[in-house]
């Protein structure tokens, strides 16, 4: 397998993904918006991608799926982003009628490494987004919190 997902935290607010990378990969998944806390509906439950801590070994586009995917951000080597103050979330930039809401990535060549993506649940346009609360969710389990 080239590509490993472990779900550290999702929350009614955030969710963090860690991907462990092994080999080449093309437009393979990392996450699935549907399978999370509260999520709605495509197009409805929107997400930011608002930290990100890496360790590649070759250049990985993190993309956002879409019918034609849109590349959220391009990395190498080692480095973070979102953790300096006014850095701004990465919004999904793909064509409304044609976002999934699911995160993709794609490398050219043998890559062995981590990337940490935390994303941020946001509502769309309408003000619809997702249905998870704090009364839903209960008390923050290990850890982790809520």
């Amino acid at each position: 397998m080239a590509v490993v997902n472990q779900t550290l935290q999702d929350s009614r607010y955030r969710t963090i993904v860690k991907t462990t990378t092994t080999g080449t990969n093309s437009t393979t998944s990392v996450l699935d918006a549907s399978g999370l806390v509260g999520y709605v509906a495509e197009g409805t439950s929107l997400l930011t991608i608002a930290k990100v801590s890496w360790s590649v070994s070759s250049q990985t586009d993190i993309l956002w799926d879409a019918t034609s995917n849109v590349v959220a951000l391009s990395i190498s080597g080692n480095g973070t982003y979102g953790f300096m103050p006014g850095q701004p979330a990465i919004a999904n930039n793909g064509a409304a009628a044609n976002v999934t809401g699911d995160v993709l990535i794609t490398n050219g060549s043998a890559s062995v490494g981590f990337i940490v993506i935390e994303y941020h649940k946001v509502p769309g346009a309408t003000g619809l987004a997702w249905t998870a609360t704090d009364a839903t969710l209960g008390p923050p389990q290990g850890g982790l919190g809520g």
